[in-house]
């Protein structure tokens, strides 16, 4: 159960940078989509596991800083950017899918130690996926509050003139910090297709509400200077309570999404 919560916690986990930037995107979720097609049908082609995995993030990096370049020189807010390259990314992965679900389903694919681990073929105490996302927090939490990259977000966030005044260079920080976004929603799309064994054209569709629900409730403010990356850790698991708990009571599973906004409200 905690596995299958892992990904949006690591995304809630990574939009606390863009949120403490005063920023939002609205793409990621399709960007872990279309990251995942890419190492699927990587795979599929006969490219090796490892390198597909690579290959995969590298695409969500790339269209990560797709939208922090288009943000800079267009001088809009990513919130706008991303409500079209949202489209664009969806549209891209559909076309490459062919409208339909991504399966590696060759026995040299599924028998490789990176299906099997996330799989849950291989016993662990804890799952793999749930080790991995709660490393990546403790990367993502002193990243953002002990590096000069982190610090350089938050003063961004707090008064962005002020910040390039003081000789921050903002629309580094902002390419930079979007291309991170795309990077994790990466891993997150690699995480997904060995979790699930496939990838379908509505992955990741889902996940900004529970995704910017988990920050919000964590305790980072939409107006930016501020962000707890633990705080949205603990954020998804309410999220994630309130989802099972609404199925555990025998109540229809679409109640979810309508108590989530009451809870961020």
């Amino acid at each position: 159960l905690a596995a299958s919560y892992s990904i949006s916690a690591l995304l809630a986990g990574c939009i606390v940078y863009l949120l403490s930037m005063g920023e939002i995107d609205l793409s990621f979720g399709w960007i872990l989509n279309l990251s995942a097609v890419v190492a699927g049908l990587s795979m599929i082609a006969g490219v090796p596991v490892w390198l597909g995995i690579i290959l995969g993030i590298c695409a969500g990096g790339f269209m990560g800083a797709i939208n922090g370049v288009l943000t800079v020189m267009m001088r809009l807010p990513l919130i706008i950017v991303t409500l079209g390259t949202a489209s664009v990314f969806q549209g891209i992965s559909l076309i490459s899918n062919k409208s339909g679900s991504v399966v590696p389903t060759d026995k040299k694919l599924t028998e490789n130690i990176f299906f099997r681990l996330l799989g849950g073929d291989i016993e662990t105490p804890v799952p793999f996926i749930l080790i991995f996302v709660v490393f990546a927090f403790l990367v993502l939490h002193l990243t953002l509050h002990k590096t000069r990259f982190g610090y350089r977000i938050l003063a961004i966030g707090s008064n962005p003139e002020a910040a390039r005044l003081a000789g921050i260079p903002t629309k580094k920080i902002k390419i930079l910090t979007c291309t991170l976004m795309g990077v994790v929603s990466g891993i997150g799309g690699i995480l997904f297709l060995g979790f699930r064994g496939a990838v379908d054209p509505s992955t990741g569709a889902n996940l900004l509400l529970p995704v910017v629900a988990a920050a919000i409730i964590g305790g980072t403010p939409l107006s930016g200077g501020a962000g707890t990356v633990w705080g949205s850790l603990v954020g998804a698991l309410i999220v994630g309570v309130i989802g099972v708990g609404i199925v555990f009571l025998g109540i229809d599973a679409v109640w979810s999404t309508l108590v989530t906004g009451l809870v961020i409200i």
